[in-house]
């Protein structure tokens, strides 16, 4: 249903930003705002605890203690400002708004790849409690979507996959697998860049 959900998420982008009449930066503050507001913050809470986690330089048991730590470092501070102004800026100067509708699509059929196929870093939390219904099935259901989806906008499919190669060395060489939030950060990072290649 991940990808359902970005079809969701995909038309509440799209109309905000044909109705937002403002332009400039403070249109592209709203339209940030407004992608804040679709998921409570909860993919932004992930990309912090990734960002501490990574640039701690620890060991792969301190890291999975940081991602699990209720506080956040200056790293997780300077990861959200870096994605908020980023976002801010590229919903100011998107030159082609078509894309945005398949930005939010394709994040999160990424997030789905990575729920159903890599291995959990740990016992317990929210990517445990989403993958007790994960089905190798489903890949060839998400392998047609982006075959489909490629019809729409191939250029940003090419970017998410990239995107998610990366992800998925960086989660199995640093974390040994997926976490909660290390899922919440590849959406959040794979969105810049897919508004990025949009521009």
């Amino acid at each position: 249903m991940l990808p359902i959900v970005g079809v969701i998420f995909g038309l509440i982008w799209q109309i905000c930003f044909d109705m937002i009449t403002l332009t400039g930066n403070l249109k592209g503050l709203i339209m940030t705002l407004i992608t804040l507001a679709l998921t409570g913050g909860l993919h932004m809470d992930g990309l912090m605890d990734t960002c501490d986690a990574i640039f701690s330089r620890r060991d792969r048991e301190t890291r999975l203690k940081i991602l699990s730590d209720t506080h956040s470092g200056s790293f997780a501070v300077m990861g959200c400002v870096i994605i908020l102004m980023s976002k801010t800026l590229l919903f100011a100067e998107l030159a082609n708004p078509q894309n945005i509708f398949i930005v939010p699509v394709y994040s999160r059929l990424g997030m789905g790849v990575l729920l159903n196929n890599l291995p959990f870093a740990k016992s317990d939390g929210l990517a445990v409690t989403l993958g007790k219904w994960r089905r190798r099935s489903d890949n060839f259901y998400m392998l047609i979507m982006m075959l489909l989806l490629a019809f729409v906008n191939v250029k940003v499919l090419v970017i998410m996959l990239s995107c998610l190669t990366l992800w998925i060395i960086i989660c199995v060489k640093t974390f040994g697998g997926i976490t909660g939030d290390l899922l919440g950060a590849f959406v959040e990072l794979s969105e810049v860049i897919m508004l990025a290649w949009s521009l």
